[in-house]
């Protein structure tokens, strides 16, 4: 991309009160004289739009990449934070300890924090399904509305 155009401000010329410079042209000097000072002025202004439209292509460019860097960074940030997540909750179950005691954020770390745990506790028992109510026999259950009312006032009373 070619660089932009970067025109000075010209200053206006000071005449003396009095002169006038442009009337010995005469009435056709003067059309042709005000129509280049018009063509000048409207130059100028397209100059002044092209200029500010580059830079908001430049500057709208810089954005998007912005955009898109930070984008990344996030998602690289979101995928550390994941694969650790990964390889804690295989830590613990591998060990048997619960994830969220564990500490650190390579797979040695982990290791080596779930030993200490064990190590400190010591090693974890297989757990024990426990069943309600094992070994009892379950109790006769009245067969009709007047068999439980009548068990329910013989307990009442």
């Amino acid at each position: 991309m070619s660089e932009p155009i970067i025109t000075d401000p010209v200053e206006p010329i000071v005449e003396p009160e009095g002169a006038k410079p442009d009337e010995p042209l005469g009435a056709p000097g003067l059309a042709a004289l005000k129509s280049e000072r018009e063509a000048k002025a409207a130059a100028e202004k397209r100059a002044a739009a092209a200029e500010a439209r580059i830079k908001e292509f430049e500057d709208r460019d810089k954005s998007e990449t912005e955009k898109q860097a930070e984008a990344l960074a996030a998602a690289k940030a979101e995928l550390a934070e994941l694969t650790v997540a990964k390889t804690r909750a295989e830590v613990a179950a591998a060990k048997g300890i619960p994830a969220e005691l564990l500490t650190g954020s390579t797979q040695d770390e982990l290791e080596a924090s779930a030993d200490a745990l064990i190590a400190f506790k010591g090693e974890p028992a297989n757990q024990r399904l426990v069943i309600p109510n094992e070994g009892k026999s379950p109790t006769k259950h009245p067969t009709s509305t007047a068999d439980a009312f009548a068990a329910f006032a013989e307990d009442k009373l």
